[in-house]
């Protein structure tokens, strides 16, 4: 129930169109912006600032975000159109793009924003404002494409043998130690802050 006691209600199409462009181009331009954690070394000026990397963008920021404003056909719509562009020659992904891409072992992480940005978006809406449940949907979003990306490295580790192409013994792990792992508490505090993001935007728009 909304605030007049009357059932929440579905995102029209247009808006839903409109969510969709806006974290497609979140999405784009956050993969190759890099986040940092800004801490004032002197709290009587504070020009003395110290950056440190987190070692992520904030590409899942565009992902999570449309699904916590849009709801789940805007978010699912938005990386269904990144992953197409960036297949088809847009250099919209972090090492360019293209149809070999499909060969990266990191493309299952790609793939996998589609399910995850739409769980998110399911989770989500229509439905109470809840600063909580925004957090949680973008925590099992955020899984859900870490799942794709590790069963892509999984089927890239045994079939790429048979492509001619060696791995060494401890290919698997090594990726997703990479891809998965390092990255993870990073990610995991990008999400917390961009719930309280779209939090806002949800409090303002009144939905």
């Amino acid at each position: 129930m909304n605030n007049n006691g009357l059932p929440p209600q579905p995102i029209s199409p247009v808006n839903e169109f409109f969510w969709a462009l806006i974290g497609l181009m979140l999405t784009i331009f956050g993969t190759f912006v890099e986040v940092f954690f800004v801490i004032p070394t002197n709290t009587t000026n504070l020009e003395n600032i110290d950056t440190t990397s987190l070692g992520i963008t904030y590409q899942l920021a565009g992902v999570f975000f449309t699904g916590m404003v849009g709801g789940r056909n805007a978010a699912a719509y938005a990386q269904i159109a990144y992953v197409i562009m960036g297949l088809f020659k847009l250099p919209i992904f972090y090492q360019g793009g293209s149809f070999d891409y499909i060969q990266y072992p990191s493309f299952g992480y790609i793939l996998g924003f589609i399910p995850g940005a739409w769980l998110c978006g399911f989770l989500v809406l229509p439905g109470k404002r809840r600063l909580e449940l925004f957090t949680i949907s973008a925590f099992l979003g955020l899984l859900v494409i870490h799942l794709f990306g590790i069963l892509y490295l999984i089927l890239y580790t045994y079939l790429t043998p048979f492509l001619g192409n060696q791995l060494t013994p401890t290919y698997l792990w090594d990726a997703i130690n990479l891809y998965t792992i390092t990255p993870f508490p990073s990610q995991l505090a990008l999400i917390c802050a961009i719930s309280v993001v779209a939090f806002i935007i949800r409090l303002i728009l009144l939905y």
